[in-house]
């Protein structure tokens, strides 16, 4: 895959998300990059995250599918989002310490406010190791903010990062 098309898409600097929050030092770290069809993630999962001889815990490779299918909704779509529903499969194990490439991408628009997308997990060696396919909330910043339980100067880092991607 040529990645010349594909920019980082910046974080918020105070995020403590477990999975992407630069803030968060026993977090994963992980950084996206998007283009006009998908976003991605290159990450190793950290050894203290092991299950047993290696591999990484189910919770730990579900968690990394989210995580890019809600940035995926959000790069791609323009919105913020909450994750609605998720069905994971497993197709090897994902191991420890080894490079990772997580995928997503937008199956379907299903609903002028919800989003059906999908995302995967590739080891080094570019063997499906995890799939998954999830509908997301798509919402504004008015909707977000009158839920009240996300901050609201994330929430203003997030819709201007959505109004400054450049149309596809």
């Amino acid at each position: 895959m040529d990645e010349s098309s594909f920019i980082e898409i910046p974080n918020y600097k105070d995020s403590f998300c477990f999975a992407c929050g630069p803030a968060n030092d026993k977090g994963m770290k992980m950084k996206f990059y998007g283009n006009d069809n998908l976003v991605y993630s290159n990450i190793a999962i950290p050894d203290h995250l092991a299950r047993w001889d290696g591999f990484s815990h189910g919770g730990i490779v579900s968690t990394l599918l989210d995580e890019v299918m809600g940035w995926g909704a959000i790069y791609l779509t323009r919105s913020l989002v909450l994750t609605k529903s998720m069905t994971v499969t497993y197709h090897k194990p994902v191991m420890v310490g080894e490079m990772l490439r997580v995928e997503s991408r937008v199956e379907e628009r299903t609903h002028p406010k919800e989003a059906l997308m999908s995302a995967q997990i590739y080891n080094s060696k570019k063997e499906l190791c995890a799939s998954a396919t999830g509908v997301f909330f798509l919402m504004n910043k008015e909707r977000i903010t009158k839920l009240g339980f996300v901050d609201e100067k994330e929430i203003e880092f997030f819709w201007n990062l959505i109004n400054s991607i450049p149309p596809a």
